[in-house]
């Protein structure tokens, strides 16, 4: 199976409403040739937002995967494996990647994954994130801010890859007040018997300075018809599709609530298969204590 580190396509920055993107979220061979054309940029821009994004020379490329590694680990990456070696040994290997607008600007942030320290570099079970950001000044992509995310995530393979991005429905994005900003990146990981699980990886960002946290993940669905052994199958398939609520007037500050609904077929309280309705939705909340949306 492909490793999420290859993977091509996902969607671009969203509007303001917390729908899934209608560009590309560029994580392919297109991350290093693709133009950025002014347009496109103010795509991610949310309606209310009084700063526009900076206009973009239609001949900037996105920066190419190799120079998003370099800056994380700042030593030369290998451009064939799309990998790279960290100070203290680990290898961080190319992940995703994401353009984006908040009120202050224009934004490229690329993600890498490494074993989490203390797991097996073979097969680890969690994973470090670490990113590149950069800012859209003169026409061009300055480099602005390098981190390794607080948190972990898990491996949304056997052999210790990082979970797939979903390259068609792409990331979805709201940009938020005082230069924030919440994405959810739609996740796949691969189970027994041909099962897949999907989920949000909820990342909020700041930009002053930059900053990414991860904010934990919610479950968006699961398709288990893959194991079916009788006909008609009654195992579920569904999907999720992210909502990102709109902010609380009453508290700016805040971070908003973010609601998962389903489409597909679930196993109902009886055993039996049906429709997933809207009773199935949840809408998590981000609790600030534990640092995770619950």
């Amino acid at each position: 199976m492909r490793r999420a580190g290859r993977a091509g396509r996902a969607g671009r920055a969203g509007r303001g409403d917390g729908r899934a993107a209608r560009g590309r979220f560029l994580t392919g061979p297109a991350l290093a040739v693709l133009p950025v054309l002014a347009a496109g940029l103010a795509v991610g821009l949310a309606a209310g937002l009084a700063a526009a994004p900076a206009a973009a020379d239609p001949d900037l490329a996105m920066l190419p995967r190799a120079t998003v590694l370099a800056a994380i680990c700042g030593r030369p990456a290998d451009k064939e494996a799309e990998t790279c070696r960290m100070k203290d040994g680990r290898t961080a290997e190319f992940w995703t990647a994401a353009m984006f607008s908040t009120e202050t600007g224009s934004r490229f942030t690329g993600f890498v994954t490494m074993p989490a320290p203390g797991a097996d570099a073979a097969a680890p079970d969690r994973l470090s994130v670490a990113a590149a950001t950069y800012v859209l000044k003169d026409m061009r992509w300055r480099l602005e801010d390098v981190q390794v995310l607080s948190g972990r995530i898990g491996t949304g393979n056997r052999n210790g890859g990082a979970p797939e991005v979903d390259e068609r429905l792409g990331a979805v994005f709201r940009p938020l007040s005082r230069g924030r900003l919440l994405m959810g990146l739609r996740l796949t990981v691969y189970g027994t018997a041909g099962s897949q699980g999907f989920s949000y990886l909820l990342l909020q960002f700041r930009d002053a300075p930059a900053h990414w946290t991860l904010a934990g993940e919610v479950a968006a669905g699961a398709d288990e018809t893959a194991g079916c052994a009788e006909d008609p199958c009654r195992l579920g398939s569904s999907t999720g599709r992210l909502e990102i609520l709109p902010e609380d007037p009453r508290d700016p500050a805040a971070w908003p609530p973010v609601r998962v609904t389903l489409s597909g077929t679930v196993l109902g309280a009886d055993g039996a298969l049906r429709p997933a309705t809207d009773r199935d939705a949840r809408v998590y909340r981000f609790d600030p204590g534990a640092g995770t949306y619950r």
